[in-house]
């Protein structure tokens, strides 16, 4: 690939970074983080890592999108972010350190391409050539993922089954959490309390809508007076 190109790559990539962080709507968000996996795609493709692009392509902007906009779907979509300086001030320079950091370590790597590069003078030859005579795959790639490094991509695929349990755990215990619509049967304290004019409203209380007066309670009037008729 076009080094020029791969300088404009880098700036979309730190670019789409910082404004899905900064961003309040998540599903922008989202969407952001997805163009983000598709660019870094582009650049595993410009070093000839077809398999690793064809992932990052197809589980980083397609998988992990969808897995995002349902979590979104079943939450909220909107984030109250909470401004705080002195938080700012302790952390753009941890990042500005190890951004330099790592500019000073690539320094150190070796050209793109370099036949003598540890990559293409290591255990890489051997792959290359006894990958089919031990595991009879024409794919380099497939016999080390699925066989030289076999245990290494079980490890990998219990740590996403183990978050995508964990999201869903999350998710569940949320919506259980959430007040759920009342029911017609459960009683509601606020609703309005509709007599029955058939019945009395109270003791000795001539029925809802009477203009007849209260007849007297004797047993009443008798413990009114003390005791004496």
């Amino acid at each position: 690939m076009i080094v020029p190109l791969d300088i404009i790559i880098f700036v979309i990539l730190i670019v789409a970074a910082v404004l899905a962080i900064n961003v309040s709507d998540l599903l922008a968000a989202v969407a952001l983080l997805a163009a983000y996996s598709l660019f870094a795609s582009l650049l595993f493709a410009g070093v000839n890592a077809v398999d690793v692009s064809l992932v990052e392509a197809a589980l980083g902007a397609g998988l992990t999108g969808v897995l995002f906009i349902g979590a979104i779907l079943a939450t909220t979509r909107h984030s109250t972010a909470k401004r705080n300086r002195r938080r700012r001030i302790v952390v753009l320079p941890l990042i500005i350190a190890f951004v330099g950091l790592m500019l000073y370590a690539s320094i150190d790597l070796p050209d793109r391409g370099d036949p003598d590069a540890p990559a293409h003078t290591g255990v890489s030859q051997y792959y290359l050539e006894n990958s089919m005579a031990d595991t009879q795959t024409p794919n380099v790639v497939t016999s080390l993922l699925a066989d030289y490094r076999s245990q290494d991509t079980l490890g990998e695929t219990l740590v996403i089954v183990t978050a995508a349990l964990s999201a869903t755990l999350v998710l569940i215990r949320r919506r259980e959490d959430e007040p759920g619509e009342p029911s017609p049967l459960d009683p509601d304290d606020d609703a309005p309390v509709v007599e029955d004019p058939s019945a009395p409203s109270g003791r000795g209380a001539p029925p809802s809508g009477s203009d007849d007066p209260a007849p007297s309670d004797p047993y009443a009037d008798e413990h009114r007076r003390g005791g004496r008729p």
